[in-house]
């Protein structure tokens, strides 16, 4: 009995084995002698790298790492950034209304690092695929690098605690699942020879989140006034008021993490099984509850000194949030709050976590770009 439980796994991984060698065979194959390659990077702030000098940001750090060959022989890669800060899926209605009484279009840009939801991934695609085709590159990207569906539920409501726990795991599943699934085969349509690498997201709060500096932040992104904060955040009425929401918030992001990584999986399998090539692949995030959300080992920005962010940009998109916001607000009755899009790097990856990501990506990547 015991010997035939062994040959049973021995043969059970050997049976896995040959068929991840198999598809990363095939994937690479779309590839195969190409003397450069096209990236095309798609989704939200955090594939965009919130707060990042370029040469610091997850897809430049693929891009490099592509362009490195391993027998001495550098790559050529073009990188084509649709991502932005605040992206959707797709244009929410409301938004898509607004636009339509200016007599604006989709494809109207802000600055990249100003949190609005347009344009939405979905045009994103469209966009880079109209771009590609007029370089004579019909086939489009070889590889998609995609993050999306946390700015369709709103990080405001991931951490909001008075949000229905029980209506969470339906609203990741509708966009990490659903709408993820047909923004793969959106892509995949305008770009048939691409490998798509949707790239996972990280816990928002942990137990190991410092409670002060998690307040401090909160504090500060709901503008309040900095003169009268010490006597806001302190022990006293962390432990009356702030530690009770802090155990919902953590568990809401417990169910964040675990749904999220679920159901972009799960939209993943799905369009693999009715791909000839199964060329959708997962990037699990390097970030975990030691290093989320102003933790010790946090790899991603903090609030500073001041009521600043900690990266570099926040100077520069301070200026343009108030300058592009007030014109939004102005010509097509949406508004955004500016405090919230100067602070919009604190919880992204910071210079380490985006080099950890960048790692992740490599690690799952390297045997389809050999």
């Amino acid at each position: 009995m015991n010997t035939s439980r062994r040959q049973f796994l021995k043969g059970l991984g050997l049976a896995s084995a040959v068929m991840m060698i198999g598809r990363s065979a095939a994937l690479s194959q779309l590839t195969a002698g190409k003397a450069g390659l096209d990236m095309l990077v798609i989704g939200d702030s955090f594939i965009w790298g919130q707060g990042l000098d370029e040469r610091q940001k997850i897809y430049t750090l693929t891009a490099d790492w592509l362009r490195s060959g391993s027998d001495g022989h550098r790559r050529d890669v073009a990188v084509k950034v649709k991502a932005h800060s605040g992206a959707t899926i797709k244009f929410r209605k409301e938004e898509a209304l607004a636009y339509q009484r200016a007599g604006r279009d989709e494809t109207f840009r802000y600055d990249p690092e100003i949190n609005v939801g347009f344009p939405s991934m979905w045009k994103q695609v469209e966009v880079a695929s109209g771009e590609y085709r007029a370089e004579g590159k019909p086939d489009g990207a070889d590889l998609i690098l995609i993050s999306g569906g946390i700015t369709d539920i709103s990080v405001a409501k991931l951490l909001n605690p008075s949000a229905d726990e029980k209506q969470l795991p339906g609203l990741i599943a509708q966009y990490c699942r659903d709408d993820m699934f047909e923004l793969i085969e959106h892509a995949a349509l305008h770009n048939p020879k691409a490998i798509i690498a949707v790239v996972g997201y990280f816990p928002i709060i942990s137990d190991k989140t410092v409670g002060s500096r998690l307040f401090n932040s909160w504090l500060e992104t709901m503008a309040f006034p900095r003169p009268l904060k010490p006597i806001a955040n302190n022990a006293l009425t962390r432990t009356l008021y702030f530690n009770k929401i802090r155990r919902k918030v953590i568990r809401i992001s417990d169910i964040w993490i675990t749904e999220s990584d679920k159901n972009l999986k799960l939209a993943i399998e799905r369009f693999n099984s009715r791909s000839a090539v199964p060329r959708a692949v997962f990037v699990p995030s390097p970030i975990t509850a030691e290093t989320c959300v102003e933790t010790p080992n946090s790899l991603l920005f903090r609030i500073g000194k001041h009521g600043r962010s900690q990266d570099p940009l926040y100077d520069s998109r301070r200026g343009v949030c108030r300058e592009s916001l007030t014109e939004l607000r102005r010509s097509t009755g949406l508004e955004y709050p500016i405090r919230y899009c100067e602070l919009a790097a604190i919880g992204h990856p910071n210079e380490a976590g985006s080099r950890a990501y960048a790692e992740s990506i490599r690690t799952v990547l390297k045997p389809y770009f050999p």
